[in-house]
């Protein structure tokens, strides 16, 4: 299973790259990799464990395009394998095969999560959580108990709203029919203790820096109740949607499954069945509910980590008939599904570059990086340090540029706290503004009057299509005489 998982994850980098060829990044991932050029306990919009990975990976692999397609697809396929170890503790062993084969389906876990970013990260924490539950529940050992609390802080210093996998194992261990046995050994307050005292110094970081996540997040806080519940139902519907490939793939595998008399499952095997069949509803009806309640503008990307174990809850119902030939078809389909992608890829890419022009060729951002690192080179003879303006350019910058330069929000100085107005004033930066955006410039001429306006041009072209040039205004900030610039 491992090869397999492997086998997919190449697949889908390759179909990836080429089918993003004339794309730069998404400035959710770019983001990723700017926070993590700062190692602090949070960053102003998320937890700081997203921008801890990227780091990581980063130290290893080169910034390239595919590498990121690759972290993102390590971060997906790391989630298949634990679906599998799941799927383990409530199936038996041809049923949790076909459940690992139907995750790889799943478009979250291949095309759809080219994205790295918090939400897609949160995925491999969510199921570890649950996975972790179902075996401390049996064993009741304290250190189940520490991996329940480390998984849960892994999901939470992703994104706050991870809380929500810990909330769905609270309420499944409150319906346990043995849930006395559970709240008699040490699993529950080994994991709460294990959890605040991994979490303790994010949370010393979060007051310091006054609550800025939140203050973040309140811009989703307050639609009336009825755009609420809009934006809710919309986002369930949407992860419904990107649910019928493996569900369709497994009614074909197990030829639209058949409910008939099979071997009636054990009381403990039906229990377990139940916990997952719990936890599932939690995670799918939860936010739901919530979002309408407070009210919340609900985002469809929110929706990621709660739906990935929706089809091994599915493979959970007793008497659903499982033949041995569903695991051959589930494997042909997947291999159709991964082979196809990426001869197709080529054909796809030129298509929508022939067709669709203005959403294939994204704003060359990547050479727009190059160029301003070269200015800052050529004026003061040492790397590129820090880089201002809007985070979404800022980001991309930081990750092309061959520097990688810290970024600093303009708009928005709270979001990037590892930097002080002050110190960015001597220390000197490069200032990046679409030209079409005289607000940006305005903010950053306010850091440094006296910056040097050049205006640069990046083309978008490929395969003989090309649009409109973009234009740049880059502000060179250089260092106040006898600054050390540091990074």
């Amino acid at each position: 299973m491992l090869g397999v998982v492997l086998g997919n994850a190449l697949l889908w980098v390759a179909a990836l790259t080429i089918l993003k060829f004339a794309q730069v990044l998404h400035s959710d991932s770019t983001e990723a990799f700017a926070w993590g050029q700062t190692l602090a306990w949070g960053s102003g919009k998320h937890p700081p464990m997203v921008g801890w990975v990227a780091r990581a990976w980063f130290s290893v692999f080169p910034t390239s395009d595919w590498a990121f397609y690759a972290l993102a697809m390590a971060v997906t396929g790391a989630t298949v394998l634990l679906i599998r170890l799941l799927a383990g503790e409530v199936l038996d062993r041809r049923r949790a095969v076909l459940a690992t084969l139907l995750a790889m389906i799943y478009p979250i876990l291949n095309f759809k999560g080219y994205k790295f970013n918090p939400d897609l990260l949160q995925l491999p924490f969510v199921v570890l959580i649950v996975w972790a539950y179902m075996v401390a529940a049996e064993r009741r050992t304290a250190l189940w108990g520490v991996v329940i609390g480390l998984a849960g802080a892994g999901a939470v210093m992703t994104k706050y709203w991870g809380v929500w996998a810990l909330v769905a194992i609270a309420v499944a261990s409150v319906a346990r029919p043995d849930r006395n046995l559970l709240f008699r050994s040490p699993v529950p307050y080994v994991a709460v203790a294990v959890f605040l005292l991994a979490i303790v110094s994010h949370l010393d970081w979060l007051y310091a820096a006054g609550f800025t996540p939140f203050r973040y997040a309140s811009q989703y806080l307050g639609p009336d109740r009825g755009t609420a519940a809009r934006h809710a139902m919309d986002s369930t519907l949407h992860a419904f949607a990107l649910l019928l490939p493996p569900l369709v793939a497994g009614a074909v595998a197990v030829l639209l499954p058949r409910l008939r008399r099979v071997t009636a499952p054990s009381a403990e095997a039906l229990d377990r069945a139940r916990q997952i069949w719990i936890i599932v509803a939690v995670l799918a009806i939860g936010p739901l509910i919530a979002a309408i309640a407070l009210p919340v503008r609900m985002k469809s990307d929110w929706t990621i980590p709660l739906f990935s174990l929706v089809p091994l809850a599915v493979l959970t119902l007793p008497r659903l008939a499982v033949p041995l030939r569903a695991v051959a078809r589930a494997a042909v389909i997947l291999l159709v599904l991964g082979v196809g992608a990426l001869m197709a890829a080529p054909g796809l890419a030129t298509v929508k570059v022939l067709f669709e022009p203005s959403r294939a060729l994204s704003p060359r951002l990547d050479r727009l990086a190059a160029i301003a690192t070269e200015l800052w080179r050529e004026r003061v003879g040492q790397p590129l340090a820090v880089v201002v303006g809007d985070i979404e350019e800022v980001a991309t910058v930081s990750f092309y540029s061959a520097d990688h330069p810290r970024m600093f929000s303009a708009g928005a100085p709270e979001l990037t706290p590892w930097i002080s107005v002050d110190t960015l004033g001597r220390s000197g930066f490069v200032g990046i503004c679409p030209a079409s955006a005289p607000a940006c410039v305005d903010r950053i001429t306010a850091l440094r009057p006296w910056a040097e306006r050049i205006v640069v041009t990046t083309e978008r072209r490929a395969l003989g299509q090309s649009l409109p040039s973009d234009r740049w205004i880059v502000l060179l900030a250089l260092p106040e005489a006898g600054v050390v610039i540091t990074r």
